[in-house]
């Protein structure tokens, strides 16, 4: 690729072209004006949540799910947003509904059942470390695991020749050079997904710890402040990474030292996790995405 295409690019004007191409579904505009307004209650938002009705069957399985943990059964809208939380119900609804958005993105090395396996795995092993690290609200970060990779979609489905160049630069160094993929994004783009995946979050109003974990992720060297959710993230999406390449026993050798000392874990505290994250997955799989885990 010559330099005048990485001149061109930018993270920020991907993402403006990202609007144009695709957006998401209307009641993420309408639920996110609610959330800004003066009538922002649990009712009017079940009201509105609840003239879709697969996102209502979707919502009311996630509040019963694991993830959240509630003892009782959860069987109305108002009340699985009451456990689930305004903010975070959005982001869910956000999403839920971009892997409908980005669901025809072309290209010979990516594979979205892939992409959201990954992306699910991440986010449920995301929160059983944010719960040995005492986060507050640790599914929240389940939530960071299914968007911390946003960017990579935005790519993909703008600029699928690049995309291509980069994948098949990726599967023929890794193993001679090691190189990451966000190393390979920025010699071929001049940046790299977490940047685009920033970008998007700060489009669609996401909250700005969430567009901060979506960068420093893969940037925590670079934060001026410490950013412990960026960090669990981080080690989760690696953990993740070396399940899926067979080389579990190897994970810790592509973390951050400093995602070690910001969390506060070590090798053992993840070992103890794989086996309770799987049946998770493999629930909130199901729930999310149920013609992949069929």
């Amino acid at each position: 690729m010559s330099n005048a295409i990485r001149k061109n690019i930018t993270a920020q004007g991907l993402v403006e072209d990202i609007n144009q191409l695709v957006s998401l579904p209307e009641i993420c505009n309408e639920l996110d004006k609610m959330m800004d307004g003066p009538n922002n209650s649990i009712q009017g938002m079940a009201k509105l949540i609840c003239q879709d009705v697969n996102l209502s069957a979707r919502l009311l399985k996630l509040a019963n799910s694991s993830l959240y943990g509630f003892s009782g059964r959860v069987d109305s809208i108002p009340r699985a947003i009451s456990i689930i939380g305004t903010t975070e119900l959005l982001i869910l609804i956000m999403a839920t509904s971009t892997m409908m958005t980005f669901n025809k993105i072309p290209g010979k090395f990516f594979n979205m059942a892939g992409f959201w396996r990954h992306s699910v795995y991440c986010g449920v092993f995301a929160k059983h470390l944010a719960r040995l690290c005492n986060v507050l609200h640790p599914e929240r970060l389940f939530i960071a695991g299914l968007m911390h990779d946003l960017g990579l979609l935005a790519i993909c489905n703008n600029y699928p020749d690049i995309a291509n160049q980069i994948f098949s630069k990726l599967h023929k160094t890794e193993t001679a050079t090691n190189k990451t993929i966000y190393e390979i994004e920025h010699q071929l783009l001049g940046f790299d997904h977490a940047e685009v995946g920033r970008e998007l979050a700060i489009k669609w109003h996401l909250p700005s710890y969430l567009q901060d974990t979506i960068y420093y992720h893969h940037h925590l060297e670079e934060a001026e402040k410490p950013v412990l959710d960026a960090a669990i993230i981080h080690i989760a999406s690696e953990v993740t990474h070396a399940i899926e390449t067979g080389a579990i026993d190897e994970f810790q050798q592509d973390i951050s030292e400093l995602a070690w000392s910001l969390t506060g874990l070590n090798k053992d505290d993840v070992d103890k996790l794989h086996d309770q994250a799987l049946t998770e997955f493999e629930e909130m799989l199901g729930i999310l995405l149920p013609a992949i885990a069929k």
